[in-house]
């Protein structure tokens, strides 16, 4: 504020010493010319020295799911035909009565190698999920919300020939 007025101060003085010199016709020309440079200057410092206004964020994007996590991220080996129930996924989310297991997808990158597959749902809102070595090779597995909005991790597993 006190930079604004110092502005409006120098500027005010410009206009008065050439208005006192004499020459008022160049004086009146100037003095239009400041009116318009005085009144940009004081709406460019006026909107420079607001605080700045916070973002919000939008309320769209936000899903029931808040987070998705196995309960273990350790790496896996299998040999091609067997199966892993080891692990559940521990779901978190804001509305636990409108959950339901159909909100989680299971994700293999390369289900020609290793398939992971939905199983049951436990009172606890946790999944149960199994992971199926079909063919020698590496893949990840992942659990994503079906909204796209939430990703766990990526488990490594890594399928041995027999």
């Amino acid at each position: 504020m006190k930079k604004t007025f110092a502005k409006i101060s120098m500027i005010s003085a410009l206009v008065l010493a050439l208005t006192a010199c004499g020459a008022k016709e160049e004086a009146n020309e100037l003095s239009t010319e400041t009116a318009v440079v005085t009144e940009t200057a004081v709406a460019e410092a006026t909107v420079a020295e607001q605080p700045a206004e916070e973002v919000q964020p939008e309320a769209a994007n936000v899903g029931n799911i808040i987070s998705l996590n196995f309960t273990s991220n350790d790496d896996l080996e299998l040999v091609v035909g067997k199966r892993d129930i080891t692990t559940h996924l521990v779901v978190e989310v804001i509305d636990k009565d409108s959950f339901a297991p159909s909100d989680v997808e299971f994700v293999s990158t390369n289900p020609e190698v290793a398939t992971i597959t939905f199983e049951k749902a436990a009172r606890n809102g946790n999944l149960y999920f199994a992971i199926d070595a079909i063919s020698a090779g590496e893949v990840e597995v992942y659990a994503v919300s079906a909204d796209g909005l939430v990703e766990s991790t990526h488990k490594k597993v890594t399928v041995l020939g027999r």
